[in-house]
């Protein structure tokens, strides 16, 4: 569901509490994409990947804003596209992935802003803590794959967050405080 950590992201991932009759979606791996940006000492704007994920989206389909979503991951499955960055992110300087080598993501409450706009507030654990992320989410499209026999809803969410807030707080404020969370993904369920 997000793209531009959205942690996330995204994935991340969607949407509220009480549920009727909720449908059960799965991410699409291959074309959802959960990033987080920085900025590194004034000079550059950097990103990292979320690569692999596990999780589901129970969809109320008829109120979107009813929906739950859960994200789980790994944190070395972070990717910053170099591998000695890559040991540098996971060293106690920053995720300290030894000791803390999970994290999540689970809605709490979703509000619709407009026709296919959404206020997605959630719980993000990461560090061995955790605290409330806002994202902004766009329902992009949905319906029939054209080339595979699922229903698909494509959505769009960011937002941002402190990485102090987590207790990761190495080089703030040479290195950012904020980290952009982008998240981009189609979700699927079998058409009956």
């Amino acid at each position: 569901m997000i793209r531009n950590m959205t942690l996330a992201a995204a994935g991340l991932f969607f949407l509220g509490t009480a549920i009727a009759a909720p449908t059960k979606y799965s991410f699409d791996q291959s074309h959802t994409v959960v990033s987080f940006g920085w900025n590194h000492l004034g000079f550059s704007n950097p990103s990292a990947i979320l690569t692999d994920f596990t999780g589901g989206v129970a969809i109320e389909e008829d109120d979107l804003a009813r929906s739950v979503v859960q994200l789980d991951f790994r944190v070395v499955d972070i990717d910053p596209g170099h591998g000695e960055f890559f040991k540098h992110l996971m060293s106690e300087d920053f995720f300290d992935a030894k000791q803390y080598p999970t994290g999540s993501f689970v809605s709490t409450s979703i509000t619709s802003t407009g026709d296919n706009t959404f206020k997605i507030i959630g719980d993000l654990t990461l560090h061995g803590q955790t605290h409330p992320v806002t994202l902004d989410a766009t329902l992009n499209k949905q319906g029939k794959h054209p080339f595979a026999d699922v229903y698909v809803m494509g959505f769009d969410a960011s937002g941002t967050l402190k990485r102090s807030t987590w207790g990761i707080d190495k080089y703030v404020p040479a290195v950012s405080d904020e980290i952009t969370l982008s998240i981009t993904t189609e979700l699927h369920k079998p058409l009956k």
